[in-house]
């Protein structure tokens, strides 16, 4: 169900002081919803390799060369963290994410 006009400017308002830079249009920035990115990668083939019961979520690609870790308990800034394993002829690499990322 799309949201109306009105939702949408009412989220991008309550959640504005959050957007540390000028985002357009509003609503595509703010402090996300972690079920937007595992749902999407769950539906490409990812498995959730973490405790249900925790509050962080670790996913791993069909391949498991890549994980995506979403930990909004961690005592670093980062949020976020995807990890791609060393391959054939290329090298690993991460990426980390704080939880303004949206």
């Amino acid at each position: 169900m799309p949201l109306s006009e009105r939702r949408l400017d009412a989220f991008a308002d309550k959640h504005a002081w959050q957007i540390p830079f000028d985002t357009s249009p509003r609503h595509l920035a703010g402090p996300g919803d972690a079920r937007h990115v595992t749902h999407g990668l769950a539906a490409a083939g990812w498995t959730t390799v973490s405790d249900p019961l925790s509050a962080e979520i670790v996913m791993a690609s069909p391949d498991h060369r890549y994980r995506l870790q979403f930990d909004p308990q961690s005592a670093t800034s980062a949020w976020w963290r995807l990890r791609a394993a060393s391959a054939d002829n290329e090298h690993g690499w991460y990426a980390e994410f704080g939880e303004l990322v949206p």
